[in-house]
Formats: structure tokens, C-alpha cells, sequence
């Protein structure tokens, strides 16, 4: 009659201790599955942002090449708008003006040069992210 006992009681322990361990796992890979879900949002908004921030600097920089064309003595060292401020250098030299600009965001810091020559019309010659 003893056996009898002691199998009855190491059935139930082994029957917890598999219930412990299947809620470990599983506990495990839900937490894990929502890791790389909090990690996917993440840079998904960071790509975002990047994108936003580079649109902004290029929306700079046209505008600084439509104040040029207007009138070729212009100098800025920013340009302030509702969404931000960008930080603008133009280097002319003679007919060739270089200008960069870069928004003011440290997070998501973007800067683009572009180079012009302007004699009786405007011809953008380079367009590049720095």
C-alpha cells in the first residue's frame, strides 16, 4: 500500500513542476515577443523622424535657393519657421554658390549642401546629404 502512496504524490509534484516550467517558457517568449515589438515601434518612429527632419532641411535649402535667385547678395545664418529652425551657410564664390543647411534637432540631425551657378539663369550642379 506504501508504493501506491508515493507514486499518487510524485505523479501530482511531477504534474506542478511541468506547469511551472511550460508557464516559464511561455512567460518568457511573450515577454520576448513584445521586446521586438516595443523595438519595432521604436524604429519605426525614428525612421519617421529622420525622414521629417530631411524634408525640412531640403524645404531650407529651396527656399534659400529662391531668395539667391531673387537676389544674389543674400546671406542668412538661419531661417526660422513654425516647424523649426535651420542653420544655413552660403560660401559664393563669384558665380558659384555652395550653401548648407542643417536643422537645429539633435536627436535627428540632418544637413544638406548643395552647389549653384548662377549667371543669367540658376543651375544646380551637386545635391548632397552630408
Amino acid at each position: 500500500m506504501k508504493l501506491r502512496k508515493d507514486t499518487r504524490s510524485q505523479g501530482g509534484y511531477i504534474a506542478i513542476s511541468m506547469v511551472l516550467i511550460l508557464s516559464a517558457v511561455i512567460l518568457g517568449i511573450i515577454v520576448t515577443v513584445a521586446r521586438l515589438g516595443i523595438g519595432e515601434g521604436q524604429v519605426s518612429l525614428a525612421l519617421s523622424k529622420g525622414e521629417n527632419s530631411l524634408h525640412f532641411v531640403e524645404s531650407c535649402i529651396e527656399d534659400v535657393l529662391l531668395r539667391i535667385r531673387e537676389d544674389p547678395s543674400y546671406s542668412a545664418s538661419s531661417i526660422t519657421y513654425p516647424e523649426g529652425t535651420c542653420s544655413v551657410t552660403i560660401s559664393p564664390a563669384g558665380s558659384v554658390y555652395t550653401i548648407t543647411t542643417s536643422n537645429s534637432d539633435t536627436s535627428y540631425k540632418r544637413t544638406i549642401e548643395a552647389v549653384v551657378v548662377r549667371g543669367a539663369s540658376m543651375s544646380l550642379t551637386s545635391w548632397k546629404e552630408l
